[in-house]
């Protein structure tokens, strides 16, 4: 190996002749993670030696513009020699992080190699190079494309109006009623650029507008119209609130709401798609309005009223008409899945609000807590509302009375402790009397002892009184 490391030095010195120049040969290729960055960014750079035959040692160094990049971390050395440690490698890559300094452009090129093969003879070298570019952000914005234009729409087998100009932004079809589904192609102008809104679209009877958005490669936008009529020979039309509809006769065009089965009715001699249910008794049918939006309607004796479902989860209703009045609340309405629903609430900042509706799968009908930042619906029970109110102001009162008691009961003993002190008159002078030596008192005798003292005392103060008393009858 020593004689391998000797060899690969040979190359350091110019005036030195390189033998055996029929050997197999060696590329030194330099990559890059990307041709043009934004200065501040980052740029990889690969440096990979490779050769059909064993390699056994190389040495190369890479130049670059250090005025345009900067390195800021690699595997090894920009000027590195190493060797193999078996016979079996072919590739080694190592790689080289710059950062842009500046607008410009720099080559990454490889000089001074070499390279020996794993049976110590010279490979004859190809070097690589890489250009890449650095530009400022304002210089990358003014590079994208800003074209945003449509270059054609195509439907198979209809033809658009009126005929395609990419400054016309609304467009119309028409196409057969028994059509579900319309493939719309569109394509842009710019290659670059990004079309979204066509493709396979469902359609159904009436008016179905689509909207075909293109996105220029600088994020310019443009919309493009197309309303696709389906051609409905005999159409029911219908009017509600001054809105015109149409009944919907196809049934994929629908989606059954919960716990509703499919069915079909008669309408205008027509059968007609419809969903119902044994729970509510309400039959559903689909309508039509002239923005292209179907929704479903409860259909009774020729009216039409609009149904919807909020669903929650473990609970589904259908909110009714708000004919409900609770103390300290008032009528208003909120947004809740899209769905204008009255509720009553006890301010406008307040978290709950108070829904009337059905259950569509008991028919019961009933109040409502809706939290409006949880999105949640719970049972609101009146009776329990109104019991658990009253059972909280009666413990409210009881509270209130206890701790009148205890406060007048502490002020009570106040006082009585106060008069039960009593002022003890002078020590009576008593002659002393020699008394006899005494044996330790035990705790016993200590015990005796003190009621003694005790009694004593008792005595002491009742002839006090007694002595008083006598006082007050002489005065008499």
């Amino acid at each position: 190996m020593k004689k391998i490391i000797y060899k690969l030095l040979l190359f350091i010195f110019p005036f030195m002749v390189i033998l055996n120049v029929n050997a197999a040969s060696a590329t030194i290729a330099v990559s890059s993670s990307a041709n043009q960055i934004i200065v501040g960014n980052n740029v990889t750079v690969y440096v990979t030696i490779s050769s059909a035959s064993p390699l056994g040692s190389w040495e190369y160094t890479l130049n670059y513009d250090n005025s345009v990049f900067k390195l800021v971390s690699s595997d090894v050395d920009l000027h590195y020699a190493s060797y193999a440690s078996n016979g079996n490698t072919k590739s080694v890559t190592y790689k080289y992080t710059f950062t842009a300094l500046k607008s410009g452009q720099s080559k990454f090129y490889i000089d001074s190699s070499a390279v020996i093969g794993w049976d110590e003879s010279y490979y004859s070298t190809s070097d690589g190079s890489k250009v890449v570019s650095a530009i400022s952000y304002a210089e990358y914005q003014a590079s994208l494309s800003g074209n945003n234009n449509l270059d054609r729409i195509e439907i198979e087998g209809y033809e658009i109006t009126p005929t395609f100009d990419k400054d016309i932004l609304e467009y119309s079809v028409a196409v057969n009623e028994d059509e579900t589904v319309i493939n719309v192609a569109a394509y842009a102008e710019d290659y670059r650029a990004t079309v979204t809104g066509d493709g396979d679209i469902e359609v159904s009877a009436g008016n179905n507008i689509i909207n075909i958005v293109v996105i220029a490669q600088n994020g310019s936008e443009k919309t493009y119209k197309l309303t696709i009529e389906v051609v409905d020979k005999n159409p029911i039309n219908v009017q509600i609130d001054g809105q015109k509809y149409t009944v919907v006769k196809i049934a994929s065009n629908l989606t059954k709401p919960h716990s509703y089965t499919e069915k079909t009715i008669t309408i205008d001699e027509m059968e007609i798609p419809a969903f119902y249910s044994e729970i509510s008794e309400y039959t559903l049918v689909g309508l039509k309005g002239e923005d292209g939006n179907i929704g479903l309607y409860i259909y009774e004796d020729g009216k039409y009223t609009k149904y919807v479902e909020l669903n929650f989860g473990n609970i589904t209703i259908y909110p009714l008409e708000m004919n409900e009045t609770l103390d300290k609340y008032t009528k208003s309405s909120l947004k809740i899945q899209n769905n204008q629903i009255e509720c009553l609430e006890t301010g406008s900042s307040s978290r709950y609000k108070l829904i009337y509706g059905m259950n569509v799968e008991t028919k019961e009908k009933g109040l409502y807590i809706y939290d409006t930042k949880d999105n949640t619906l719970m049972k609101y029970d009146i009776e329990n509302y109104e019991s658990m109110n009253n059972n909280l102001k009666k413990i409210t009162y009881v509270a209130i009375a206890f701790g009148t008691v205890t406060f007048i009961a502490i002020i009570l003993l106040i006082k009585c402790s106060g008069k039960k002190k009593v002022k003890k008159s002078a020590p009576v002078k008593e002659e002393k009397k020699e008394v006899p030596a005494e044996k330790p008192k035990t705790k016993k005798d200590n015990k005796v002892s003190q009621t003694e003292e005790t009694t004593d005392e008792t005595e002491e103060i009742y002839d006090i009184f007694e002595d008083e008393h006598k006082k007050s009858k002489k005065k008499k």
